[in-house]
């Protein structure tokens, strides 16, 4: 082979293999960040809905107290 087309293929393949590091190092910021959010969106539902339910189960408990006061007087 001719210098020429070794210099060429050298060059291909090096941009090759730095295209291909490059691709896997943004899919896998991209899945992480992605996660993160997922977590994080999750997290605060969680939080949402447990708070939600604390409410509703004092709501209940006073609405209790207020039938029973009312039954007793």
């Amino acid at each position: 082979m001719k210098f020429w087309t070794k210099l060429v293929l050298f060059i291909i393949t090096t941009t090759a293999i730095i295209l291909s590091f490059s691709r896997y190092y943004i899919v896998k910021n991209n899945f992480l960040h992605s996660m993160e959010n997922s977590i994080y969106q999750n997290e605060n539902q969680y939080i949402l809905e447990k708070y939600m339910i604390e409410s509703n189960i004092i709501k209940n408990i006073q609405e209790r107290r207020r039938t029973n006061k009312r039954k007793n007087n």
